[in-house]
């Protein structure tokens, strides 16, 4: 039965936020797909993740074996030349891999690309006449804020910039002429554009925030594949030598982190926005 036959039987208009809950809950019980943030906007989650984020940069700290070790199984080491003055040379080989450079370019573009699909979409959507009311312009601009605000601003204007860990390749340990700075420790070894998270590993983990653009039973069929690539550039960081594990790591959480916080926040504050527009309309 749909509101309008409801109307016509009994003669009642129905308000903005029972519409809502009527059009989640009948389509929900039809099996019917919905957007929606889902899970991600439920504070509790994101407040967990920031703990978790604080207890695994809080490992990596105490226990750097983890990260050296790791970098270590992709580093060939090799014969130093007499007029070398490093006590450790040699690379790591995957960075020369052609294949792995290509998907290395690929992935990296793959974020700047799906932003400009969301940010054409939304364009149409308010063009047509969708508002902040419209659960997929919420979505649409709540993950683009998550972009701007998580690998952009929180990452590599930040803690790339400030944070100064050495990248692995650039250290000691690995053929470099810089210390080896632990996780999460405030360093002036490196100036610039630092190892200290991986802005493409908060990047790529951004297509996490696209899943609740997709209708719900899209959503499961999605979830591999974008695991699939997320994974894999974390895994082309460490193996170039570009990033420790507890940089990529840490950079993919740190933007689900930021975007549960904004979901959070958006649907707070529009179901506040609902329960004030149905007290002004009685």
């Amino acid at each position: 039965m749909t509101l309008q036959s409801l109307h016509a039987r009994t003669g009642k208009f129905f308000s903005l936020e029972s519409r809502m809950v009527y059009y989640r809950t009948t389509s929900a019980s039809c099996g019917k797909a919905l957007y929606g943030f889902g899970v991600w906007s439920q504070p509790a989650l994101a407040v967990s993740l920031i703990l978790v984020w604080a207890a695994l940069a809080i490992l990596f700290n105490r226990a750097p074996e983890i990260d050296k070790a790791v970098s270590s199984f992709f580093f060939l080491s090799s014969d130093c030349i007499a007029t070398a003055t490093a006590k450790i040379c040699g690379d790591f080989p995957a960075a020369s891999v052609p294949l792995f450079k290509t998907l290395r370019r690929v992935f990296y573009a793959l974020p700047i690309v799906a932003a400009s699909v969301v940010v054409t979409i939304a364009l149409r959507d308010v063009a047509s006449g969708l508002r902040w009311n419209h659960e997929r312009i919420r979505i649409s601009i709540v993950s683009l804020l998550t972009l701007a605000i998580g690998p952009g601003l929180l990452v590599n204007a930040f803690m790339k910039e400030f944070i100064g860990r050495p990248r692995p390749a650039n250290t000691w340990l690995f053929g470099g002429d810089q210390p080896f700075v632990a996780a999460a420790e405030w360093s002036h070894v490196c100036q610039h554009n630092c190892s200290f998270i991986s802005g493409e590993a908060a990047g790529i983990a951004w297509l996490v925030c696209l899943l609740p653009l997709w209708p719900h039973q899209t959503r499961k069929k999605l979830i591999w594949p974008i695991a699939a690539i997320i994974i894999t550039t974390d895994f082309l960081r460490v193996a170039f030598g570009r990033h420790y594990l507890s940089d990529v790591v840490l950079g993919s959480l740190s933007t689900v982190i930021v975007f549960c916080v904004l979901t959070s926040i958006s649907e707070l504050w529009t179901s506040h926005w609902h329960r004030t527009t149905e007290q002004q309309t009685k």
